[in-house]
């Protein structure tokens, strides 16, 4: 069985490229491949005569090479017929023929059976040309729905604040103002925010967020961390294609997960110049296996709301009603999971009021993420309303996000002026204006660590053109920003989350 997996690698190394060169493919190379190691597994079984079962019985690999010369050669005119989406199938008469003409002039293959080329090719081309058109047909709903991702997820909505003669702040694309976060290791055995919270912060949003970020301060003062690297090298550097990544209120969560998202929509071998332009500026473009990979993002909150659904069904649901993709979806997303060709995004699951029905949900998100164990995915939560219970850290590595340094401050300055005004000369003043007044003012620079309380500091330094120097006249704006924000629109990311703001 090994040498016949070998033999199939070898008859199909570089096919791929070869098949897609000089033509408009939307498959890439392994795709095909992997289409043409199934066909000619099918077409070998032994029930079928196996053309070429005589020579693997005897270890022979040689017809390895022989059909990768083929497929390159005679066999390539035929084999691109599928890529084109208008050729139709390869012609098993003429593959044959060339099939036969290719053996008799090898010292090795003179014998072949000729009376069992035929249905050999047969079941190959028919195997073949089903792999690469349903494929091709998955593609086209592939680019609907990686369309309508971007359309959901890249739009962040900026609503402004209340300031006399000014409209209502434009919205953003995610991608030219999003700065990449660092993230650690939990390597303390996951000293969790204890479960006793004080009854006079229990029902009080402000102190309860307070309580948990001096939890927070003490343990990470108390207990050992292990190595911090940036969020882009999520997978590349952790340990496991699995990861649990835990963050306060306002630390970005949301957002990390909706720019994988939007990143995961750059997918086809041949993109156009605009989407290569568009790749090329992604702040912080990731190292997770996700270019490549169809991106399921799933709000753990809107899940638990639906109990009776399969997360697949709930996939499907979310892409239908909520993407609004009109393609018929059925076998699309078992397709890309089933090759582990999906990333799949899980957000929020302290979401979860109830902590019964987080269980609940604990166990019907680790069933599945079991029965498609090669897709990687990311499950996100705040520290508090986390168990260290919920997923085993062998398994899923637990990540705490980092709050912005220095340098992440600036870089965030940086990108969300220079998509705000297009004269260069106010773009570095304000900058410049805003950066000196975080120097100036050491307590609200530690707010804006927090990239959710930062992009609110900018807002306002968007239109006042200053900060409010103390601390509480900070809060007055912002809680006036927000609230005009839940006013005037629907919120998306990164201003998701109101309970941020400290007492």
């Amino acid at each position: 069985m090994v040498l016949f997996e070998t033999i199939l690698t070898v008859a199909t190394e570089k096919v791929g490229e070869k098949l897609i060169t000089g033509i408009h493919a939307k498959l890439n190379p392994s795709d095909i491949e992997t289409f043409l190691k199934q066909a000619i597994k099918a077409a070998n079984e032994p029930k079928l005569g196996g053309l070429f079962y005589s020579f693997q019985e005897d270890g022979w690999s040689g017809y390895g090479p022989f059909l990768n010369q083929f497929f390159k050669g005679r066999a390539l005119g035929e084999l691109q017929k599928p890529l084109t989406g208008n050729q139709g199938s390869p012609d098993v008469t003429f593959l044959t023929e060339a099939l036969w003409q290719e053996a008799t002039g090898h010292s090795r293959l003179q014998n072949l059976d000729r009376d069992k080329i035929q249905p050999w090719m047969q079941v190959f081309v028919e195997t073949y040309f089903q792999a690469t058109n349903r494929s091709l047909q998955f593609q086209i709903i592939k680019d609907d729905y990686c369309d309508q991702i971007r359309r959901v997820f890249d739009d962040v909505k900026f609503a402004g604040i209340a300031v006399e003669g000014q409209d209502i702040d434009r919205a953003e694309r995610l991608a030219d103002i999003f700065v990449m976060p660092d993230v650690q290791e939990d390597d303390s055995g996951l000293q969790r925010i204890p479960d006793d919270v004080p009854p006079e912060v229990i029902d009080n949003p402000q102190q309860r967020l307070l309580w948990e970020q001096r939890q927070q301060i003490l343990q990470a003062k108390t207990h050992s961390r292990g190595r911090k690297f940036s969020a882009a090298d999520l997978f590349t550097k952790g340990k496991t294609n699995r990861a649990v990544l835990l963050g306060a209120p306002g630390s970005g969560k949301t957002t990390l997960m909706n720019y994988f998202a939007v990143v995961g929509t750059f997918h086809n071998a041949e993109t156009s110049a605009q989407e290569t332009a568009e790749l090329n500026g992604l702040q912080g473009r990731p190292n997770l296996p996700i270019v490549a990979s169809l991106p399921i993002i799933i709000r753990i909150r809107d899940l638990a709301r639906h109990p009776d659904l399969s997360i697949l069904e709930f996939v499907q649901e979310f892409a239908e009603k909520d993407l609004v993709v009109t393609r018929d979806l059925t076998g699309f997303f078992e397709y890309y999971l089933e090759n582990g060709n999906a990333l799949i995004l899980l957000d929020g699951l302290d979401e979860v009021a109830d902590m019964a029905q987080r269980y609940k949900v604990v166990e019907k998100i680790e069933a599945f993420l079991n029965q498609f164990e090669h897709c990687p995915a990311i499950i996100t939560s705040r520290p508090a309303g986390y168990k260290r219970d919920f997923f085993r850290t062998d398994e899923y590595p637990h990540y705490e996000l980092q709050l912005f340094d220095d340098e992440k401050i600036n870089t965030f300055i940086e990108h969300w002026y220079n998509s705000r005004f297009e004269l260069e000369g106010e773009r570095e003043r304000r900058k410049t204006s805003l950066r000196k007044a975080l120097q100036d003012q050491p307590r609200i620079k530690q707010l804006a660590r927090n990239p959710l309380l930062l992009t609110i500091i900018a807002l306002i330094h968007r239109y006042q053109a200053k900060l409010p120097k103390e601390r509480y006249k900070l809060y007055d704006k912002a809680v006036e920003t927000l609230l005009t924000t839940l006013r005037c629109t629907q919120i998306s990311t990164p201003i998701a989350n109101s309970s941020i703001l400290p007492p």
